[in-house]
């Protein structure tokens, strides 16, 4: 009597541990989200670069870019994103009310002007090494250092700046105060190769790049910007005649 007992109380505990684990197992189940919130992402290398301006950079991608059709790509991945959750509405096992109204929520979240759906992820590439037939090898990872979140507004409102001076640098760059410090090495070299080395006054041919300058057709002083487009190569000769014609 006391075995019959003492094993209907296990069979009784064991039903109570069973009911339990499926209650928390239904709760957990009715709490999962199925979706998965849409992004458009891109990756920018900074490797061996100190400290970059992500704006700068961002900037920059846009520059290079600035012909994607951003507002086309969004719909085209909004309107995936879309058809995507419809299909998980249908297929998981979530109930019908729950799975609506979790989708009504992400879906308002997205529409909002405020949803940050770009992402620019910037990464650093770092070299390991491995052994393998006792010798070390090298390869590189992508180690993320940062990211950066745009709405559509924002990276819209980015490209009308940028295309308000016409591409031709970031909004950093253009607006910055010292545009002396602009005039790099890469940029002069731009100029010379892009002037074929000859000055733009007079045709003087300088391969050697004795007596050949890079100047501002616009003087910074006058509001002048170090860009392409105000810049030009001249010859000792033409630089100082302009100069001279300046202070006159």
């Amino acid at each position: 009597m006391n075995s019959i007992l003492l094993k209907l109380c296990i069979l009784g505990g064991a039903a109570i541990i069973v009911t339990l684990i499926v209650i928390v197992v239904f709760i957990i189940i009715s709490h999962i989200n199925p979706f998965t919130y849409p992004v458009i992402k891109y990756s920018i290398d900074i490797s061996g670069r100190k400290q970059p301006s992500y704006k700068d950079c961002v900037d920059q991608w846009v520059i290079d870019n600035k012909d994607y059709n951003a507002v086309n790509h969004y719909n085209h991945v909004i309107s995936k994103w879309d058809n995507d959750c419809r299909r998980i509405l249908e297929k998981t096992h979530l109930g019908k009310e729950r799975k609506t109204q979790i989708y009504n929520n992400m879906k308002n979240a997205v529409n909002s002007s405020e949803y940050p759906i770009y992402q620019y992820v910037f990464f650093r590439r770092q070299v390991r090494y491995k052994q393998s037939n006792y010798k070390k090898q090298a390869y590189s990872v992508n180690n993320t250092e940062g990211v950066y979140k745009l709405t559509l507004k924002q990276l819209l409102e980015i490209y009308d700046e940028l295309e308000e001076i016409d591409f031709e640098t970031t909004r950093q760059k253009y607006y910055a105060k010292n545009q002396r410090k602009l005039m790099t090495k890469e940029l002069r070299q731009l100029i010379i190769k892009r002037d074929n080395y000859t000055c733009q006054k007079c045709g003087k041919y300088m391969p050697d790049e004795v007596g050949l300058h890079v100047d501002h057709i616009i003087a910074i002083k006058n509001g002048g910007k170090t860009v392409e487009s105000n810049l030009q190569v001249l010859c000792d000769k033409c630089n100082y005649r302009k100069g001279s014609k300046k202070q006159n």
